[in-house]
């Protein structure tokens, strides 16, 4: 009688053991090990946001409709979807769950060239669009008082334009965190350690540097180049218009009731109610409520911040409609109801 079952027993545990060691040795490749990829197909045009609680937007990144990215993971609460883009900084962003659906497939390769790509110093935006911005004026006479050693302070006398008129601190796209578009990690660091005359110098006509050097005192400490930097990479145009609005929009509050008021008063207290009464009066009906008072310490008004809403980007300078802008902004708080206007002594 032949024993079929205990030789086909042990030829079963030669196998398996030779099987076994196999493996050990060579072990599957993980990338046939893992399942297959998910995608996100994008169904509308919508921001990359490297945070979508902060709304950080790097690069000021949009993705394209028709396009499908590799899904990284979902968000607890099924709002976004984490894609992976190459071809950009800081190439995980999250996207808005509303602006495509999850696939099994990937479609169109998601390389660079299918990147709304931000706009730089070189470039504009072929189609404008609407934009909230806050618009800060200085009064030189209070920021000088803890500065004195700025270039600006230092040559800072009485009958200097600055001494009895607001000054440009800047244009700062909203919200804050939009900032720094399409800047290198080393000229984020040099701005943020305050080493502004590292950074390169921006091109600018002669005539917006006269200009800009008389409404912006900071202008002899480079404060020009932080600000661009910072906020006008993000603002849609070239470096020169960005000034020329910033310029224009600070002629037009200092030429209106609003500048009028603080010159007149200076060495004493104007109360947040007459400053927003003046900007109704030269602007229309509701649009004090746009403007934030801020005051030191000491209750020496420091600056005005401005909300303004519209869209600019595609206008020249003079075409700036600051009724039209203020009306159209959120309303602004404030901390500050009175403060004193600074003298210089």
């Amino acid at each position: 009688m032949r024993r079929y079952g205990l030789v086909d027993f042990q030829s079963i545990v030669r196998f398996v053991t030779l099987f076994s060691f196999f493996i050990f040795l060579f072990p599957i490749s993980p990338a046939l090990a893992k399942k297959p990829t998910q995608c996100f197909e994008i169904q509308k045009s919508c921001p990359a946001f490297q945070s979508f609680r902060k709304k950080t937007n790097p690069g000021n990144v949009f993705v394209k409709e028709g396009n499908s990215y590799s899904v990284i993971q979902k968000s607890k609460k099924g709002t976004h979807y984490r894609v992976r883009i190459e071809g950009i900084e800081r190439q995980e962003r999250w996207i808005e769950s509303r602006c495509g659906i999850k696939t099994n497939q990937c479609g169109t390769s998601n390389s660079g060239k299918n990147i709304v790509k931000p706009v730089t110093s070189k470039s504009k935006n072929k189609k404008a669009r609407s934009g909230q911005y806050l618009l800060a004026l200085s009064w030189v006479p209070t920021f000088c008082e803890a500065r004195p050693n700025k270039k600006e302070c230092k040559s800072l006398v009485e009958n200097r334009y600055d001494a009895t008129h607001l000054s440009l601190h800047g244009l700062w796209p909203q919200p804050r965190a939009n900032a720094y578009c399409g800047v290198s990690d080393s000229d984020k660091g040099i701005d943020r350690n305050k080493r502004w005359h590292l950074l390169e110098p921006l091109k600018l006509s002669h005539d917006t540097i006269k200009k800009l050097a008389f409404v912006m005192p900071g202008y002899a400490s480079n404060l020009h180049r932080h600000e661009w930097i910072k906020h006008g990479t993000c603002y849609g145009t070239d470096a020169d218009t960005y000034y020329q609005h910033s310029i224009e929009l600070t002629q037009k509050i200092n030429q209106s009731d609003v500048g009028r008021l603080l010159s007149k008063n200076i060495g004493k207290k104007v109360s947040l109610k007459q400053i927003r009464e003046s900007f109704d009066n030269s602007f229309g009906k509701g649009a004090g409520k746009k403007v934030d008072l801020r005051c030191d310490r000491k209750g020496r008004i420091s600056e005005l911040w401005i909300n303004l809403t519209g869209v600019v980007t595609d206008k020249t300078a003079n075409d700036l409609d600051v009724p039209k802008l203020l009306k159209s902004a959120i309303d602004a708080g404030s901390t500050c109801f009175k403060g004193y206007v600074d003298r210089v002594d």
